[in-house]
Parts: structure tokens; C-alpha cells; sequence
């Protein structure tokens, strides 16, 4: 006789396609289709609603779920998401980001779910705030624990972090580390990706030194010190061109920025690109500057790409990056060591191409999506 499936309930608040989205997306994919039925629910309509949906995943989406605080809202969200528990009746809730986790687990626990899993992708309280946010929200964060069965830290860090301060029991929390299947990541050939970003870009079709990221515009991933530090590279090496492929809130205020410092010509938005990934190649360096992480898919897939990797010693990027082995690690906040890696890699080629090798391997040694997937579903028989 067959086992039933259990049903999985996906939560998070936002229908961006983020770190957290991308996760669900790799758990929808890859959990086995006989032991487990998918659904999803998440703030809006966007890039991960249609990911979801384009899987035949069926999608809910919470109208009143927002990012920010609003009480308002958030009594509204918190009753949306109680309805939708009770209609979908799952036999695991499984939380992704922190107001997710927040109302989701409270919500779970009064419609009776049996099992509330809740990842976290980087602990909210370190976040750059005012020191009574952070007050407010580590004090959430632990009230919020309370309810959820299991906590899925990404990273060794938030793990770590979890323990230090008081979060949960250590019993409740587990490091399960984002993995990655690199047969699905086929990326096109450099020339043909640096022709379709110049032209998305629209810059001329010229011999640049590229420097790139891929990431959310948000406070978060630190691009407003490569914009600054973009201003003293390109007088090094007036070669160089900044593709900045992202989306996000922030996106003006780069703009903003950018114009500033006069460097229209050399630093470009990119809006967020379909399988960005594959554009990777394009760049000679690719950089994460992030003030806070928690285990960046983007460093998987440059590592697979092959690149030289610059990214900040916060969250689970160390995890990811050796300093000197397979990329460079650097200070977060600091436009001055961004500007001293980017000349580094400027100059030397050889290296370039070594820390790049690194890169994959490393990735390919430690960061299976198979792994991922089996300590997942380990978690869910906790």
C-alpha cells in the first residue's frame, strides 16, 4: 500500500524572487513528488508567484503581506494566512523569512499543524538598524521560536548566532547549507553574454574590464560602496564597466547615486534578468558586497561560473569563500578594500583564473543539492 504525502505548506512574504524564494523553488523541485504534495503562498504576484505556477505548484497569494511593519496590514496578513492553513489543512508549515515566520508560526499553531518548520535566512536583528529595532526584533525573534518545531539555519553562522543569543534550545535548531545542482546551470559563452548585458546595459560593444553582481537592491547588499568605490577605479582603469544586475526598493536611490558621482558611463542597473546566472560569464569579477547575509545562492553560482569571487566577511559567505583560496574576503562598509581587491584582480590574471578554479570545486565538493535536500527532509521527520 502506497504512504500517503504529506503536505507541505510554503510561506514567505514576499513574491520576489530572493534568496528565500529561490529556496522554496529548489525544495518544490527537488523534494520526491511521491512523499510530498507542494503548495505555496507568498505576498503578491512577481518573478516567484510565476516561477510557481509555470511548475504547476498551486500558488496563494496573501494580499495584505508586506515587508515592513504596519499593524494594519500585518492583522490582516495574520488572518489571511490563518483562512489559508485551515483551507489547505497541511501536514507541515514550512516558514521562510522573518515576518513569515513570525505571523506564520503563530497563525500554524492555532490551526493545529502538526510539524512548523521555519528557515532562516539570515537572523533579522543583525540587520544595519537603531539599536531598539534590533532590541525589538531579537525579542520577536525568540517569541516567535516558541511555536515552531524546527529552525533550518543556513549558514554555520546563523547557527552559531542562534545559539549565542538565546534564540531556541539548541535542539530545536539545525545547519543545513543551501546546495546547488550544477547540470542545471549552463551558462552562455563570454562574447554572447557580454553582448546581450552591453546591449540590455546599453553601452557600446567595446574591450571593458566588467566587473558584476547579481543582487536585490536593498541596504542589505552593500552596492552603494562599489558605486563609491567604482569612482576611483575607473581612474585606475577607465576599461572598467560596473553591471549591477538586481531589483529592489533601492533601486533610485542608486540611481541617485550614481549620477552623483558621475559615473553614468561606467556603473549600469540592470533590472532583474530570467536566469540571471547565465549571463555570468560577462564579468570578470563578481562581487557581493553584502552588510548581511545568509548563505548567497549568487556565490554558489559564480562558483560554478568559474569566477573570481570579492565578497564581505558576514553571515555564511566565509562558509563559501576562502580568503585567498577560491576568492577574496573583505571588510562589509569598506569602499577602500573594495577598491583594493578590484586593483588586485586588475592586475593579475593568473590569479584570476586560479581563485576562479577554486571556486568550483569547492562548490562542487560541498554544496550538493542532493545533500540539501536529504537534511531537509531529515528535518521534517524531527
Amino acid at each position: 500500500m502506497p504512504t500517503q504525502k504529506k503536505k507541505i505548506l510554503f510561506l514567505s512574504t514576499k513574491s520576489v524572487l530572493g534568496g528565500a524564494q529561490r529556496y522554496i523553488v529548489d525544495l518544490v523541485d527537488y523534494l520526491p513528488k511521491d512523499s510530498y504534495e507542494c503548495v505555496v503562498a507568498a505576498g503578491g504576484t512577481g518573478a516567484f508567484s510565476a516561477k510557481i505556477v509555470d511548475r504547476k505548484i498551486p500558488y496563494h497569494s496573501i494580499k495584505n503581506f508586506t515587508r515592513d511593519i504596519n499593524f494594519i496590514t500585518d492583522i490582516k496578513a495574520f488572518f489571511e494566512i490563518l483562512k489559508l492553513i485551515k483551507k489547505i489543512k497541511p501536514d507541515i508549515l514550512h516558514l521562510n523569512s522573518s515576518k513569515a515566520s513570525f505571523l506564520g508560526a503563530i497563525a500554524g499553531t492555532l490551526a493545529g499543524v502538526p510539524k512548523i518548520i521555519s528557515s532562516t535566512h539570515g537572523w533579522p536583528f543583525l540587520e544595519n538598524r537603531p539599536r531598539w529595532q534590533r532590541k525589538f526584533l531579537r525579542a520577536l525573534t525568540r517569541f516567535e521560536s516558541r511555536f515552531a518545531n524546527t529552525i533550518i539555519c543556513v549558514s554555520e553562522f546563523d547557527y552559531a548566532t542562534g545559539v549565542k543569543e538565546r534564540i531556541a534550545p539548541a535542539k530545536k535548531l539545525v545547519q543545513i547549507h543551501n546546495g546547488i545542482d550544477a547540470s542545471r546551470h549552463l551558462f552562455l559563452e563570454k562574447s554572447l553574454a557580454q553582448e546581450k548585458l552591453f546591449s540590455k546595459a546599453g553601452v557600446p560593444q567595446k574591450n571593458y574590464f566588467v566587473v558584476g553582481s547579481i543582487a536585490e537592491y536593498t541596504k542589505n547588499k552593500g552596492l552603494l560602496y562599489l558605486i563609491e568605490a567604482a569612482a576611483h577605479i575607473i581612474t585606475i582603469e577607465p576599461r572598467a564597466l560596473f553591471l549591477l544586475v538586481g531589483w529592489g526598493e533601492e533601486k533610485k536611490f542608486l540611481e541617485d547615486q550614481i549620477a552623483y558621482r558621475q559615473l553614468t558611463n561606467h556603473v549600469f542597473l540592470i533590472d532583474y534578468l530570467p536566469e540571471a546566472f547565465t549571463y555570468l560569464k560577462a564579468f570578470d569579477v563578481f562581487i557581493l558586497p553584502s552588510n548581511k547575509e545568509g548563505f548567497a545562492y549568487t556565490l554558489l553560482e559564480a562558483s560554478l561560473a568559474e569566477l573570481p569571487i570579492i565578497t564581505t566577511r558576514v553571515g555564511g559567505n566565509p562558509e563559501i569563500i576562502e580568503n585567498l583560496k577560491n576568492g577574496l574576503l573583505i571588510r562589509p562598509g569598506s569602499p577602500e578594500e573594495i577598491i583594493n581587491s578590484i586593483s588586485h584582480l586588475l592586475k593579475d590574471a593568473s590569479d584570476r583564473v586560479a581563485l576562479g578554479q577554486e571556486a568550483r570545486k569547492k562548490v562542487m565538493r560541498d554544496f550538493s543539492i542532493t545533500s540539501m535536500i536529504a537534511l531537509t527532509e531529515a528535518a521534517y521527520r524531527r
